[in-house]
């Protein structure tokens, strides 16, 4: 870890805090797959069982490194637990294209995040970048797998994936008391200098 000023090191433990609370809200949502596509579509089952003990394992890890900068979880994390288990259910009712529109859908809004956050901290905590980078390779395998099992492109897809890429962004700002838009401004400005 490098030493970090005090407003770096705060959004350090918020950016940590809020990737918790996604991998939280992933299980629910995986979990809620899970449940619904015994009737919809029982072929994703394996698929969605092995993509939801990635989502514990991360959640465990951002944990670890949380508690290691004397961060907390969020105060919200039932929230994003009830949240991921309506979007994991809402979703489901679309069958086996609500369920790769969902995951595709998270998983690319995430991945902008983790992108800019990667960026961010590589300097700040360096620690933190390369687990986060690591996760980050599990969870774009996450994302091919849903956009070659449906048709990204079409309008349904780009109408669902919509609302719920808005849902996901409005969770991150306000979990991160909206220290997202200052890391995408902060780097916005370094790039330009």
């Amino acid at each position: 870890m490098q030493d970090m000023n005090r407003d770096d090191s705060l959004l350090v433990r918020r950016i940590l805090r809020v990737n918790h609370a996604g991998e939280h809200a992933a299980v629910s949502i995986y979990g809620a797959q899970i449940a619904c596509c015994r009737f919809i579509a029982p072929e994703l089952r394996p698929w969605l069982r092995e993509t939801q003990s990635h989502e514990i394992r991360h959640r465990a890890r951002f944990l670890e490194a949380m508690t290691a900068r004397n961060g907390r979880p969020c105060r919200a994390t039932f929230l994003w637990a009830w949240s991921g288990s309506l979007l994991g259910f809402v979703t489901s009712l679309a069958g086996r294209f609500g369920i790769m529109v969902c995951t595709a859908a998270v998983e690319r809004t995430v991945h902008q995040h983790l992108v800019e956050q990667i960026e961010y901290l590589a300097p700040r905590d360096p620690e933190v970048a390369e687990l986060i980078a690591e996760i980050q390779l599990e969870e774009d395998d996450h994302l091919a797998y849903a956009d070659a099992r449906h048709d990204p492109d079409s309008l349904a897809s780009r109408a669902d994936a919509a609302w719920i890429a808005l849902s996901t962004e409005i969770l991150i700002w306000l979990s991160t008391h909206g220290d997202s838009s200052r890391v995408h401004r902060e780097l916005a400005a370094m790039k330009r200098n």
